[in-house]
């Protein structure tokens, strides 16, 4: 109980601290992601730094951590009474990506990691999810509120579609409740920026508070 209920959880941890953003911008263009666009060394700021073929490739490694992790540790209690020992994988690798130990716990805002976890735990709500997500950003061109939207979506597909959502899958509905909320407040500037008509738009030009928020 020890390995699965402490032990995993802290490597999952470690494995959500790989700042990918920071590494392959660091790599590329020889700048701090902290320094530069928003601030923040998610998938979003990489695009706006590096370019899209970058950005896709930080939000790919970085859902994998999600995936990875917890794909890795459910085959390896499979048999132990593992579910409540999973989702607490599933919580650390998302909050080592959040908050990781190499960047001073300030990384990015769940997304990504938190989709790669939910691609193995329950695909089908993630599935309906992303729909809304894409949706919503084609629509409003905001990621931040595709992202915002599509995670209290996420939560109500699992509370309708999850596998007996309040008895047996019970920690994987907190374990959305979870995510949905770490992934709001985590945008609570860009929820301030949208309802101040200042968020930055897909295709457009940053603006001069992008150098100083997140």
């Amino acid at each position: 109980m020890i390995i699965q209920n402490i032990i995993s959880p802290i490597i999952s941890y470690f494995i959500g601290s790989i700042p990918f953003g920071f590494l392959i911008t660091k790599l590329v263009k020889g700048v701090d992601i902290r320094q530069v666009g928003s601030g923040n060394p998610g998938a979003t700021n990489v695009v706006r730094v590096l370019g899209k073929p970058y950005g896709i490739l930080v939000f790919i490694l970085d859902m994998l951590k999600g995936f990875l992790t917890v794909y890795f540790f459910d085959h390896l209690f499979s048999g132990y009474g593992h579910n409540l020992s999973l989702i607490l994988c599933g919580v650390g690798v998302i909050c080592g990506h959040t908050f990781p130990i190499f960047l001073g716990f300030k990384g990015g805002k769940a997304a990504a990691t938190g989709c790669g976890a939910f691609l193995w735990l329950a695909p089908v709500p993630l599935f309906v999810s992303v729909a809304v997500w894409l949706i919503t950003v084609a629509v409003s061109r905001y990621v931040s509120l595709g992202s915002i939207i599509s995670s209290m979506v996420l939560v109500a597909c699992q509370i309708v579609l999850g596998k007996d959502p309040f008895g047996s899958g019970l920690y994987l509905t907190l374990f959305s409740v979870f995510i949905s909320v770490l992934i709001i407040v985590r945008h609570k500037p860009n929820i301030k920026r949208i309802l101040n008509g200042t968020e930055n738009k897909i295709g457009s030009k940053l603006k001069p508070h992008d150098f100083a928020e997140n």
